[in-house]
């Protein structure tokens, strides 16, 4: 299937890929074989894999509007491959310190200085981009030290998408080597919209974990509310499920995707290739909805004619 904001970037993305591959392999030898395994781990382009395309797509998506060449846009997805890795190395050691790999901390902070090594490259004497980058990092501490504590769909849905704001650092970069510095407003919200479905769309896909795990997860956290169970304990795994079920909770994230989807029309023209991803995304929250209410209605009419829907 092609898919407008993947396919015409396939290329530029196995030579991104490539290219980090050559740069890991320089890595002292106790932490060669580790990196490559990682960064393997996330290939964009191989089947079973972590696909986190929004960090390894939004410089090339962004390459039309600023007019940069194809080589700066590719040295920021490279830069943002490093830095997806370095923050999920650091999540991980912050959610689960009793599974740190040996060495774990030493390798994100070798993966890191590759990520800003190759953005000083560009901006090293650009003291208006590293505030950007102090900015992000800001927030990205924000949200993964309060997460736990705060209601984050509730109360404040953006700071969801800020557990991902380094992302948002290729648009500060590109934007200013166009000298469009003004559109960066625009573009860091759109991002951080698309990163709260994202992050609406994991939520439904990996609840049971978080659930297991004591991690947030708003689906939890609006079955929460609407069954007004007490904020002593959290859901029974029973009675989410009945929530997705029989009250059609999947419905508040899909809801919620397409109000996200209505306010990114204002920078379709700007970035129509986000805004493309984000129609992805949103498709696929309420295709899930749509699947689940249909299954329900099947079970509703009788237990015949969900066998035939099932066997027939």
């Amino acid at each position: 299937m092609s898919l407008k904001w993947l396919t015409p970037y396939e290329q530029e993305l196995s030579l991104a890929f490539a290219e980090a591959e050559s740069i890991l392999r320089d890595l002292p030898e106790p932490f060669r074989k580790p990196a490559l395994d990682y960064l393997d781990k996330f290939h964009a382009l191989k089947d079973n894999r972590s696909k986190n395309y929004i960090c390894y797509l939004v410089p090339f998506w962004l390459q039309p509007l600023a007019g940069i060449d194809t080589e700066i846009s590719r040295r920021f997805a490279v830069a943002n491959i490093f830095g997806m890795m370095y923050y999920h190395l650091i999540d991980a050691c912050m959610d689960e310190p009793d599974k740190l790999m040996p060495g774990q901390l030493p390798l994100a902070e070798l993966i890191h200085l590759e990520f800003v090594k190759l953005y000083s490259s560009c901006f090293s004497g650009n003291p208006l981009f590293w505030s950007y980058y102090k900015k992000y990092v800001n927030q990205w501490a924000e949200a993964v030290s309060s997460e736990t504590g705060s209601d984050f769909y509730h109360e404040n849905p953006v700071r969801m998408g800020h557990k991902a704001a380094q992302v948002k650092l290729a648009i500060a970069g590109i934007m200013s080597i166009a000298d469009r510095e003004a559109e960066i407003p625009r573009l860091e919200q759109a991002v951080d919209t698309v990163l709260v479905t994202l992050q609406l769309l994991d939520d439904w896909q990996d609840w049971e974990k978080d659930l297991a795990e004591g991690s947030y997860n708003s689906l939890v956290s609006i079955v929460q509310t609407d069954l007004q169970i007490p904020g002593e304990r959290r859901p029974e795994p029973e009675e989410i499920r009945q929530a997705i079920t029989i009250h059609g909770t999947l419905n508040h994230l899909s809801e919620h995707a397409r109000r996200n989807h209505e306010e990114l029309v204002a920078i379709r023209d700007l970035a129509p290739d986000l805004y493309e991803f984000h129609d992805f995304l949103r498709s696929n929250l309420e295709e899930g909805a749509r699947e689940i209410e249909a299954k329900v209605s099947l079970l509703q009419g009788g237990g015949l004619g969900y066998w035939l829907s099932k066997n027939i």
